[in-house]
């Protein structure tokens, strides 16, 4: 009897356990058998089936996959890229076609984003599902570059999704604020308004320009490599290639400017002058009248950037030597600068004509910059044209005793003998000898400003210089000229003479003070102790000096230039011009 019963038991096992093992409702697709040894009964409900290949199903939740939690390259499957766009510095944003889910589109792992300049590092991913986006943290961008975000959610998926996008639709810049004396930095935020070859251009929110794609075109197309080839390389301190233009509100106070604390890391700028960087290769141009003034003050403060890089922090500096080399700078980009000289002949202010110094600068009197502009191109002309402004900027400082010193081992001559032939060409604009500028330039002659009629003398400043318009025939030393006082006397015909005494017959007696010692800037009587002759004419009135467009390259160790130029400035504003 208790043999039948365990007989009776062992088919009722039998039976129960071929039963429950008939796989009816098994989602298996490798048929009616399941052959998942040692798995017990298959629980695939879900989305995902039994591959039979002896693993668990590979939901680390093992749920019943409504709301698929994969991390793998599973989730992935049918998952586009919509859109990636930067909006600003430290963010990129990536919309989906399909849901990747949480948990996938979180793994920063799968993202990597690469560019011709290098890689940008991902430290953060958050996603909403709701708007299939997912929000990545980057490190800061570099303006101005085109970036691709590549996703590999893993190694089995056949390839990655990419797209391109350009970084920055927005950033923040520090800026200086001219209002106040003591030069502090302000932050703004501006938008990306386009991108070029070699330059970039943010413009502050709130204002415009309507000159941007020429900005970028002539940038790109002459300033950028024409002063990069005469100059020097561009500083690339940021990496991106490019060189940054940030169109800003500046007021009043200037049209441009470049300031070098931003070629140096914010650890070094707040460590030595308590200044924030920008970390970039940039220049301000002041957009307030709608425009970038691309032929004024782009090519301008572009040669300041390149003077920087070539000279650093020079001591002493020299104004002269940088501020006429800028202007030489847009001569070397459009050709001959038509307004230094247009101002130059001008002289709205008397200032050329009765004996300006050319080394001893004024800042905020473009005076200074028209004649500065005509002694570097006078000679250059005398060497070989515009490629010779690469040999003059390329002196250390441009010091009166560094130039005199390159005049004697190019031209066999000196800095006052030359300074004084140049101011010659001005008067007769030769086109076959010295008394001109050759190839270079040319203007009317007999245009020069001249001494205010009425004066007799001037007290000349080292290296000033001007034209007694005289009728007398022979005119001699007086003998109370100073010690460093030089004549040459120029007739009606143009016929110079070297030699006391001078023949001038109604022309113009040169005087110059041919000192080189300029300690203290030590003033000489000029003579000739004879009235000037001529009318006195009044200024043209619609002619604005534009010394007001370019402040001085900033230069935390001596900002007295800069406070100089201010209130030249100022006074401007408040003069309404």
């Amino acid at each position: 009897m208790k043999s039948a019963v365990w007989i009776i038991f062992a088919f009722a096992a039998l039976a129960l356990f071929f039963g429950c093992s008939s796989n009816s409702g098994d989602d298996d697709v490798n048929g009616p058998s399941d052959d998942d040894s040692g798995h017990g009964i298959d629980d695939d409900s879900g989305a995902n089936i039994d591959d039979d290949t002896g693993n668990l199903d590979d939901d680390t939740n093992a749920d019943d996959d409504s709301g698929d939690d994969d991390t793998g390259s599973n989730a992935w499957n049918g998952v586009s890229i919509e859109n990636v766009d930067a909006p600003n510095e430290l963010t990129v944003n990536v919309a989906f076609n399909g849901d990747p889910g949480k948990a996938a589109a979180e793994d920063l792992s799968v993202y990597s984003i690469d560019s011709s300049v290098g890689s940008l590092t991902l430290t953060a991913a958050q996603y909403n599902p709701l708007t299939k986006t997912v929000q990545l943290t980057s490190k800061k961008q570099k303006l101005g570059i085109t970036y691709t975000l590549i996703i590999t959610p893993g190694e089995n998926s056949k390839e990655g999704l990419t797209e391109d996008f350009i970084s920055a639709d927005t950033a923040q810049f520090w800026a200086t604020d001219f209002s106040s004396p003591n030069f502090p930095d302000y932050q703004l935020t501006a938008d990306r308004a386009a991108v070029g070859t070699y330059s970039v251009i943010y413009i502050e929110q709130g204002m415009s320009a309507s000159d941007v794609a020429q900005a970028i075109s002539e940038f790109d197309d002459k300033i950028y490599p024409i002063e990069t080839n005469l100059f020097t390389t561009a500083p690339d301190v940021d990496g991106n290639g490019k060189i940054l233009m940030l169109g800003l509100n500046g007021g009043d106070y200037y049209g441009g400017y470049f300031t070098p604390v931003n070629e140096y890391s914010e650890e070094q700028t707040m460590q030595w002058w308590g200044l924030h960087s920008n970390e970039m290769d940039m220049i301000y141009i002041n957009v307030i009248g709608g425009t970038l003034n691309v032929g004024i003050v782009i090519p301008h403060e572009f040669q300041h950037m390149l003077y920087h890089k070539r000279h650093g922090f020079t001591e002493p500096y020299f104004d002269y030597h940088d501020e006429g080399l800028a202007e030489c700078a847009t001569h070397a980009v459009y050709g001959v600068n038509s307004y230094a000289i247009s101002y130059y002949e001008a002289d709205p202010n008397g200032k050329i004509g009765n004996g300006m110094s050319l080394v001893h600068w004024e800042w905020g009197v473009y005076e200074h910059y028209a004649v500065a502009y005509l002694f570097w191109t006078y000679l250059a002309s005398r060497l070989n044209d515009v490629p010779s402004y690469h040999d003059i900027f390329d002196l250390d400082t441009g010091s009166p005793e560094e130039v005199n010193a390159f005049i004697a081992a190019n031209l066999l001559s000196d800095f006052p003998t030359v300074q004084s032939s140049g101011m010659l060409a001005n008067w007769i604009q030769s086109l076959d000898t010295i008394y001109g500028y050759g190839d270079m330039l040319y203007f009317a002659g007999h245009s020069s400003p001249k001494v205010t009629p009425g004066i007799t003398s001037l007290d000349l400043e080292p290296f000033g210089g001007a034209f007694f318009h005289l009728t007398q025939q022979l005119v001699n030393y007086p003998g109370t000229q100073g010690e460093h006082i030089m004549y040459i006397g120029v007739d009606p015909d143009d016929n110079v003479d070297l030699t006391a005494p001078f023949f001038v017959n109604g022309g113009v007696l040169l005087v110059l003070n041919a000192n080189q010692d300029y300690n203290g800037w030590p003033t000489e009587h000029s003579g000739p102790d004879l009235p000037a002759q001529g009318v006195k004419t009044a200024a043209p009135k619609a002619l604005i000096s534009p010394a007001w467009l370019d402040p001085p390259p900033i230069n935390p160790y001596n900002l007295e230039s800069l406070r100089q130029w201010r209130e030249a400035a100022i006074k401007r504003i408040a003069e309404g011009e």
